[in-house]
C-alpha cells in the first residue's frame, strides 16, 4: 500500500484530497493534539514558526469528521483508508476518537522530534517511557478501528528492536518506521530490514522517500509498504509510486 504521512499544520482535508487521485493507499490526517499538554506543546511549537493544528480536543473528533468528509466528497469512487496521528502522554487521551467512526486508522505519535512535544512526554517522549507506551497500547487495543504506531528509529537510549517487540506484544495492525539516519541524508535501510526480519506486522518504512529509486530500497529492504510526506508538498507524488510490488 501506498501512504501519505501526517504533516502537522499540513494535512488537513483539503490538503489531502487530491492524493485520492495519485495512487495513495492510505491518507493519514495531522499529526493532532489529542490532550492539554500536547496542545500546549503545539502552541510553543508555533513560536518557532513550525505549522501545527491548534484545536481544542474537546473539537478535535468533530474536526476529523470532517476533514474526512472533505475527502471523501471530493472522490466518492476512493476505496481508500483515513488514518489520523495522534500526539498524547497518557492513555485516556487517546479516548478523544475512540467513537469516531470516520476513522479506519488511529497511529499513534511516537515519533514527533520537537523539543516542546518530548518535554511533554509525547512523540519520542514515548519511546523513552516504555511503561506508559504500553499502557497507551494496550489502551487503544481495544478500540474499534486499526491501530498503527509510527515510531522513530536511532532515538539516543532506545532499541529500536525492543520497541517493535513491545508494540508487537498488543493487539496492533502497523508499525510506521521513520528510519532515520542521523547525519545522514538517507534512510537507515538497515533498520527497516532488521525490523523487517524481526516482526510480523505490516511495516511501512519511511524517510527520505522522493523518487521511485528510494521507494524501491525501502520495498526491498523489507517494508511492506511505503510513505512519503514532505515530497507531497510539490503536488504530484505518481513518479514515486510507479510500481508497488508488495501490495
Amino acid at each position: 500500500m501506498n501512504v501519505l504521512s501526517a504533516m502537522a499544520g499540513i494535512c488537513d482535508g483539503e490538503f489531502c484530497k487530491k492524493f485520492t487521485k495519485e495512487n495513495i493507499d492510505i491518507i493519514t490526517l495531522g499529526g493532532y493534539n489529542s490532550d492539554l499538554e500536547t496542545d500546549t506543546a503545539g502552541i510553543e511549537n508555533t513560536k518557532n514558526n513550525r505549522q501545527e493544528f491548534i484545536i481544542k480536543p474537546t473539537e478535535l473528533s468533530s474536526h476529523i469528521s470532517k476533514q474526512v468528509e472533505i475527502i471523501r466528497n471530493y472522490n466518492p469512487s476512493w476505496q481508500g483508508l483515513i488514518s489520523v496521528n495522534l500526539r498524547g502522554i497518557k492513555p485516556e487521551s487517546f479516548r478523544v476518537v475512540k467513537n469516531n467512526k470516520n476513522i479506519d486508522i488511529l497511529e499513534i505519535n511516537a515519533h514527533c522530534r520537537q523539543e516542546a512535544v518530548v518535554k511533554a512526554g509525547a512523540g519520542e517522549g514515548l519511546l523513552k517511557d516504555k511503561k506508559r507506551l504500553s499502557q497507551v497500547l494496550d489502551e487503544v487495543s481495544s478500540y474499534d478501528m486499526d491501530v498503527s504506531v509510527k515510531i522513530r528509529a536511532n532515538v539516543c537510549g532506545v532499541d529500536t528492536l525492543e520497541i517493535t517487540k513491545l508494540i508487537e506484544s498488543y493487539n496492533i495492525d502497523y508499525i510506521h518506521l521513520d528510519a532515520t539516519n542521523p547525519g545522514i541524508m538517507e534512510a537507515d535501510y538497515e533498520i527497516i530490514e532488521e525490523v523487517s526480519n524481526n516482526t510480523e506486522i505490516h511495516l511501512i518504512g519511511n524517510n527520505s522517500v522522493t523518487t521511485h529509486d528510494d521507494y524501491m530500497k525501502m520495498i526491498n529492504s523489507g517494508a511492506d509498504s511505503v510513505s512519503v510526506a514532505r515530497a507531497a508538498l510539490n503536488g504530484n507524488i505518481q513518479d514515486i509510486f510507479l510500481l508497488n510490488m508488495k501490495n
